[in-house]
């Protein structure tokens, strides 16, 4: 079986759901380091002016070296209605808004304190829209103990069943540093070929959020991710 593994980012690009449609097992990394400016509490999206960021205002004053799971929505601020708004005019005249927007509203209209939980909620929508059965594990629910990376992932293998770690290519040389090459784990290396679709608003942009494939492909939209597969 194949094991992929990646953090639990908000509204995941397609890269993240190409690794999942993949494996047979998904591990979400929500016991590693929280990190600023990556895509654990943010996503882009494509408006009238080009891509724009949609984030998720976290606390980490005094809070260096969180884990994933243990980060805390700012909820003094209004930004869950603002993205739901955001994403209403924006994408409102794509083909598959109304049948997705009522969900999404309702992810939206709930109390989140903790972003790991957020992101669960809106990664398993998207899931379940794009059909994709690969089983779902939290890194912090498996029993493997902390230690170098290469026993780290060997662990997870051998927790989840798994034989095969599926991994970017891009990635190869990160891998080798790590040790991951020598430590007698199977790592199959894949590429990820950016899959053109209909888009609002003229020319194409890649590396935006699953929900701009969601909106405008609707249920096609696993068809044109199974483009990047070949």
């Amino acid at each position: 079986m194949v094991l992929a593994a990646h953090p639990p980012c908000y509204l995941p690009s397609l890269p993240f759901f190409y690794k999942m449609g993949l494996a047979d097992v998904f591990v979400l990394l929500d016991d590693y380091p929280y990190t600023t400016h990556g895509e654990i509490n943010r996503t882009r999206i494509k408006t009238a002016d080009g891509a724009s960021w949609l984030t998720v205002p976290v606390r980490t004053r005094g809070r260096r070296g969180q884990l994933i799971r243990d980060v805390e929505i700012d909820t003094t601020r209004h930004w869950a209605r603002r993205h739901g708004k955001t994403l209403q005019v924006n994408y409102i005249y794509a083909p598959y808004f109304d049948l997705l927007s009522e969900d999404l509203d309702a992810v939206y209209a709930r109390n989140w304190h903790h972003l790991l939980d957020l992101n669960l909620e809106l990664i398993r929508f998207a899931r379940r829209v794009l059909e994709l059965p690969a089983r779902l594990k939290l890194s912090s629910e498996l029993s493997v103990a902390a230690g170098p990376p290469a026993e780290r992932l060997a662990g997870l293998l051998a927790e989840t069943g798994c034989d095969v770690y599926l991994e970017s290519a891009s990635l190869r040389a990160h891998l080798v540093k790590k040790g991951y090459l020598g430590a007698g784990i199977r790592v199959e290396f894949v590429n990820f070929a950016q899959p053109r679709y209909h888009q609002q608003f003229g020319h194409f942009i890649p590396d935006l959020s699953v929900m701009d494939l969601l909106f405008n492909e609707g249920p096609e939209s696993r068809d044109i991710l199974e483009q990047a597969w070949k």
